[in-house]
C-alpha cells in the first residue's frame, strides 16, 4: 500500500503539501510534527477547514492582485503654473490655408503668362508647410523659392525689403559688406537667404506673424506679385502691401 503523508500547506494556493510513503514503517519512522497518515478524502476535509479558519479563498497578496497596505495615501496634484511663465498661443497658418496660397500662386502665374515658378510656404516657426513647383520651371526655382519664404521668417521683413535695406539700385553701397557676411552665416547654418524680391511675410489682421510664401522662377516683380496674390487669397497681410507687378 501507499501511504500519503500530510507535510502542511501551500503557502500561496493552501493546498495541503503531501509526501508518498511505500509502507506505514516508513511512515512511522517521520518525526516532523506535521507527519500524519492521511488519504485524499482527509486531505480535502483539511484543507477546507484551513480556508474556513482564514476566511479568505486565497490569499490577499495573490500575484497580480492589488493590496492595500493601509490607509490610502492622497495623490500629489501639481500646482498649475503662473501664466506669466506661459505665452498664449499664437495663430497659426493651416495646410489648407498654405495649399490654397500655392495653389493661387500658380494659377496666377500661368494666368499671366509668366515663366514656370515654385512656391514655397512656411509657418512662423520656418518649417516647410506646402512647396510646389510648376513643370518646366528651372532646377533651382524650389530653392530659391524656399531662400527667399526663410529671409522673411529668419529677418521678419520681406525679402525685398532686405535687399533695399543693404544695397543700392546698383547692387552695391556702404552696408554691403554686411548683406555679404549675412549670406555666409546663413549658410553656414544651412539657412540661405535670397535678398531680391519673391519673399512675402504674412500676417493676420491682429499683426501676428504666421508664415511666409517665396516665389522663384520669373522676373522678380512677377515673382513677388504672384506671392502677394496667394496670400491675400486666404485673409493674409502681406509685407510688401502691394504688388510692383504693372
Amino acid at each position: 500500500a501507499v501511504w500519503m503523508l500530510l507535510t502542511g500547506f501551500h503557502l500561496l494556493t493552501g493546498m495541503p503539501c503531501v509526501r508518498l510513503a511505500a509502507s506505514p514503517q516508513a511512515a512511522a519512522c517521520r518525526t516532523h510534527p506535521l507527519v500524519a497518515q492521511i488519504s485524499a478524502e482527509e486531505a480535502a476535509k483539511a484543507k477546507a477547514a484551513w480556508l474556513a479558519k482564514n476566511a479568505q479563498l486565497e490569499p490577499s497578496w495573490k500575484v497580480g492582485r492589488i493590496v492595500s497596505t493601509g490607509s490610502p495615501q492622497p495623490r500629489a496634484v501639481a500646482e498649475a503654473p503662473s501664466t506669466r511663465w506661459l505665452v498664449p498661443g499664437a495663430p497659426t497658418l493651416t495646410l489648407q490655408a498654405a495649399d490654397e496660397m500655392t495653389n493661387v500662386a500658380l494659377r496666377e502665374a500661368e494666368s499671366q503668362s509668366f515663366n514656370p515658378i515654385s512656391v514655397c510656404v512656411l509657418d512662423a516657426s520656418g518649417r516647410t508647410i506646402v512647396a510646389k513647383t510648376m513643370i518646366g520651371s528651372s532646377r533651382l526655382t524650389g530653392d530659391f523659392a524656399h531662400a527667399k519664404a526663410s529671409v522673411c521668417i529668419g529677418m521678419h521683413c520681406s525679402s525685398r525689403e532686405l535687399r533695399d535695406k543693404y544695397q543700392n539700385a546698383d547692387g552695391i553701397g556702404p552696408k554691403m559688406p554686411q548683406l555679404l557676411a549675412m549670406g555666409t552665416a546663413g549658410a553656414a547654418a544651412n539657412q540661405a537667404l535670397a535678398p531680391f524680391p519673391g519673399g512675402v511675410l504674412c500676417r493676420d489682421v491682429a499683426g501676428n506673424l504666421v508664415g511666409a510664401i517665396g516665389v522663384s522662377g520669373a522676373a522678380s516683380d512677377e515673382d513677388e506679385h504672384c506671392a502677394i496674390t496667394g496670400a491675400r487669397a486666404v485673409g493674409l497681410v502681406t509685407e510688401p502691401a502691394a504688388s510692383k507687378f504693372v
